[in-house]
């Protein structure tokens, strides 16, 4: 579920901004200055640096050319990567503790992807959102052509297309980290955000019923949305972006819980749908009220993978890829419940169409 990911990606998100114990060392900075020097990055080889190099059995090369090309590795940026391992590689040898850089984990570049396992699981968190797309768009051809625009799964499919792209901007941004990247991975994951929150807020206050209201709240996010972006575009800002993301995400998480609970005083006052599409009450709370929740309870808890911070320099794995891919399940589910919500609406008071 992308939406949560917000909100504790963001707490990891000051680290760029204060900077990263190993941007300062001395060691790295001469480093990066020797490797610099010995390739020419500047387009003139230090000579004497590229002889201190080799004396030090010290290696500088060049990222291969499907790399340069096409992943955008010059020869400042790599040496910078070859730098963080050299550095990394010296602090375990000495016994020291691996210390990050430029807010991230020194990972090794593996089949040319920067951050191996966050990618993998990125496009694993893809899967749901599709799936979830196909779902709700069975579901709506399944409807009389009469009723197809039914607005409450035009905003589900609205949620699984801001998925998807949420989750296709992360792959790039773990397997190349740029500023160009970076922005569209938060850009997205904003728009998830907002995406999921203005679907739940429209169904729990059945706005659906109401053409001109729902137009209004319509209006409103994609308002807010586009503000966001600007405002970032001309001063981008860390700390307004977590508090934008946080703000919007406990809201969702709230209009989530309270539909929940909202539809278990229905089940439990007797609103029960005609058609026996449940085999029982007690099925239909699951459906409708305990898997909702459990969503919010369960990907909460998964940010403590977010709190703990850890990394393996063994084996090239940190606790944001864990988290990632805590968080495919509950993106699974959260469509199953759409699913499910909408059809016991559906059954107890019909479908409303403007």
């Amino acid at each position: 579920m992308r939406l949560i990911i917000i909100l504790a990606s963001f707490l990891a998100v000051g680290n760029p901004v204060r900077g990263s114990i190993g941007d300062r060392l001395d060691e790295f900075q001469e480093c990066k200055d020797d490797c610099q020097g010995s390739l020419g990055c500047n387009g003139l080889v230090d000579e004497t640096v590229a002889k201190l190099g080799s004396k030090e059995d010290i290696y500088f090369s060049r990222a291969p050319s499907l790399l340069s090309n096409f992943a955008f590795w010059d020869c400042e940026s790599n040496c910078d990567y070859q730098c963080q391992q050299i550095i990394t590689q010296m602090r375990i040898f000495e016994g020291d503790d691996i210390v990050q850089f430029h807010g991230k984990w020194p990972f090794k570049r593996f089949l040319g992807v920067q951050e191996f396992f966050s990618t993998i699981f990125s496009m694993a968190n893809f899967i749901p959102h599709y799936r979830g797309y196909q779902l709700v768009y069975q579901e709506l051809k399944s409807l009389p052509p009469h009723k197809k625009a039914h607005s409450l799964l035009h905003n589900y499919i609205y949620v699984a297309i801001m998925g998807m792209l949420a989750w296709v901007s992360s792959t790039v941004f773990h397997f190349r980290d740029l500023e160009f990247t970076e922005k569209l991975d938060y850009f997205f994951a904003g728009a998830t955000v907002l995406s999921g929150f203005h679907a739940i807020l429209i169904r729990l206050a059945r706005f659906d019923n109401h053409k001109g209201l729902r137009k209004l709240v319509s209006g409103i996010v994609a308002l807010i949305f586009t503000a966001h972006v600007v405002r970032q575009y001309l001063d981008w800002s860390y700390t307004y972006n977590m508090r934008f993301n946080v703000a919007f995400g406990v809201l969702q998480y709230i209009l989530l819980l309270t539909l929940s609970v909202q539809n278990y005083n229905n089940l439990k006052s007797g609103k029960l749908p005609r058609k026996a599409q449940y085999l029982s009450r007690n099925t239909m709370i699951y459906h409708l009220c305990v898997v909702p929740a459990a969503l919010v309870i369960g990907t909460s808890l998964s940010m403590s993978c977010e709190l703990f911070d850890f990394f393996s320099y063994r084996w090239q794995i940190d606790s944001h890829a864990i988290w990632h891919a805590c968080t495919v399940l509950p993106s699974w589910k959260l469509y199953d419940f759409f699913i499910q919500d909408f059809r016991y609406m559906n059954a107890c008071d019909g479908i409303t169409v403007d």
